[in-house]
């Protein structure tokens, strides 16, 4: 074989990996949605906002989802406890974090809004089953 032939070769060869590596981050850089746990690493690293990931865990029994709302307009990122109504770790947390109870809210729950204007958070509680939803919205 010929040198130029094996320069080619190795150059496609390490095309292909690099592409291989990459398609996963494209394919959830494109997603409409997801939903995940901690465990799905390369989900919540790559979805999951600082905010939610340093969040308390209230229970054990929680995961996180994310939706794209008209393509690169709305992200929407929620954490979801399941087994628990009791807000006030997450309160305050949010408090810590610069975050004040809004007096307008569109949702059943509070509202929050905090130190970047283009996020507003919600805590909402759903009591059959016991559920306490975190939702962080984006605006581009």
């Amino acid at each position: 074989m010929r040198f130029s032939h094996k320069v080619m070769l190795i150059v496609s060869g390490l095309l292909v990996a690099g592409l291989i590596s990459v398609w996963p981050y494209v394919q959830m850089d494109f997603a409409e949605s997801a939903r995940y746990t901690e465990k799905d690493t390369r989900q919540y690293e790559f979805y999951t906002p600082k905010l939610l990931k340093n969040m308390p865990r209230v229970t054990k029994n929680y995961g996180f989802s994310f939706s794209n709302v008209a393509g690169p307009g709305l992200l929407i990122y929620e954490l979801q406890f399941q087994g628990t109504t009791d807000t006030s770790q997450i309160d305050r947390y949010l408090e810590q974090h610069g975050y004040k109870k809004s007096s307008t809210c569109d949702i059943q729950g509070d509202c929050w809004t905090g130190p970047e204007p283009k996020v507003s958070l919600s805590v909402g509680i759903i009591k059959d089953p016991g559920t306490l939803i975190i939702s962080m919205v984006k605006e581009p």
